[in-house]
């Protein structure tokens, strides 16, 4: 099976004296294939940054980037990404910009892919005590002296 190629949106992660307040993550933003519209644009964009031979690190030039890609590659008629997911990606920027972030091509082979689907947790629903039927305690009839 062939690989495919995906544009990925990254961060390191962030972590200050024990305390970590971002454990790094990536984002496969946009599979690049031949049948994107404005493929050989694409590509040749790619090149112009230098994707291709290492990853995007500088917050500007990914702000940059991810404009330019937006605006360039329109898909006849839709964005290249949907308004929701744009902004879901400048908020990634704007919110892990102290995590150190990248833009990256990475090649995926389909076949060992696949990630198994994660067991939904099972949630334990600790009921109610039922409420203790309190008997008075027992008392004794002392009798007194006669």
């Amino acid at each position: 099976m062939e690989e495919e190629l995906y544009l990925v949106l990254g961060c390191f992660g962030r972590r200050d004296d024990d305390f970590i307040s971002c454990c790094g993550g990536e984002n496969r933003v946009l599979k690049i294939e031949e049948s994107v519209n404005f493929y050989e644009d694409m590509t040749s964009y790619f090149e112009v940054v230098r994707l291709f031979d290492k990853p995007m690190f500088d917050i500007n030039a990914i702000r940059h980037f991810v404009y330019n890609m937006q605006e360039r590659y329109d898909q006849k008629l839709k964005r290249l990404w949907s308004e929701k997911y744009y902004h879901l990606m400048e908020r990634f920027i704007v919110s892990h910009k102290s995590c150190g972030l990248y833009f990256k091509l990475i090649l995926v082979n389909p076949e060992f892919d696949e990630k198994p689907e994660p067991e939904p947790e099972k949630v334990v629903v600790k009921g109610i005590p039922e409420p203790i039927e309190r008997q008075p305690p027992e008392l004794r009839v002392i009798r007194g002296r006669r």
